[in-house]
């Protein structure tokens, strides 16, 4: 009777832990940022830097998504993102009427809520300054265009 109990509860907890998946946490499929411009580049994907004309942004790169392999190795997704750390809650806007009325065209990554994110085209990546509007702040009203200008 005993080493019945015990094949039961064992395949029991067997079952939970692969039907639940709590042995382990998947990344494989989850878009990653890297937390540092240092870490973007040792990882391949670092396309640019760029400098803020505002106080208001900590830093600013582009580096091409990735996400995690069955192995833990960096894989490269298409396209290309523009990563913002700034120091208070914003939005982008690409013009100001749609700043105006707080019309933002971003996401942020889950890393405390401090990266804005905006996907950026080829065609933006080749201009040396990226022009848009923020949104945001303590009022919560279109503050005004931002310049990011890219570092050479």
């Amino acid at each position: 009777m005993n080493k019945k109990i015990q094949i039961v509860f064992s395949s029991f907890f067997l079952i939970i832990i692969i039907g639940c998946g709590i042995d382990a946490e998947d990344k494989t499929r989850v878009i990653q940022i890297s937390e540092t411009i240092e870490e973007s580049k040792a990882r391949g994907v670092f396309l640019s830097e760029y400098r803020p004309n505002r106080e208001l942004i900590k830093k600013a790169w582009a580096e091409i998504p990735w996400v995690y392999d069955t192995l833990g190795n960096t894989v490269k997704y298409e396209g290309q993102i523009l990563y913002i750390n700034a120091k208070d809650s914003i939005g982008l806007s690409d013009n100001r009427s749609e700043c105006e009325h707080g019309d933002t065209s971003n996401g942020t990554m889950r890393r405390n809520m401090d990266y804005l994110t905006y996907r950026l085209t080829e065609e933006e990546l080749s201009k040396d300054t990226l022009i848009y509007y923020i949104y945001g702040g303590k009022k919560r009203k279109c503050m005004g265009e931002l310049l990011l200008i890219k570092k050479k």
